[in-house]
């Protein structure tokens, strides 16, 4: 349960983070589906986002199983999977796909 609760407050972290982006955040409720958070920016931008945090050090990733999950889920939805790991220093997000490094989309709407 302290494992769930430190877990579900480093989701708020990264929603915190978004949100100053200006971007709209939906929390799964408790942790059930693929994604964590479902977001979507002013341009338009959708992330899928599963988020994983550790106390010490860069966390590890999810499991293939969680990444194959996240994909599926994220194609269906027409967003992009992205995994955001939170260290007690930074929050770094990368493509669950092709694990290149993202960084939340500009505010300006694309036209």
């Amino acid at each position: 349960m302290k494992h769930y609760k430190y877990g579900k407050g480093k989701e708020q972290k990264v929603a915190e983070l978004l949100r100053s982006k200006k971007a709209s955040v939906k929390s799964s409720p408790a942790s059930r589906g693929a994604a964590d958070l479902k977001v979507l920016f002013p341009t338009g931008t959708k992330w899928y986002v599963q988020v994983k945090s550790s106390r010490r050090g860069m966390p590890a990733s999810p499991s293939t199983k969680d990444l194959g999950r996240l994909k599926q889920s994220s194609t269906k939805g027409g967003a992009t999977p992205v995994v955001a790991k939170v260290s007690p220093r930074s929050i770094k997000f990368t493509s669950a796909r092709s694990g290149r490094s993202l960084t939340p989309p500009s505010t300006k709407r694309r036209r």
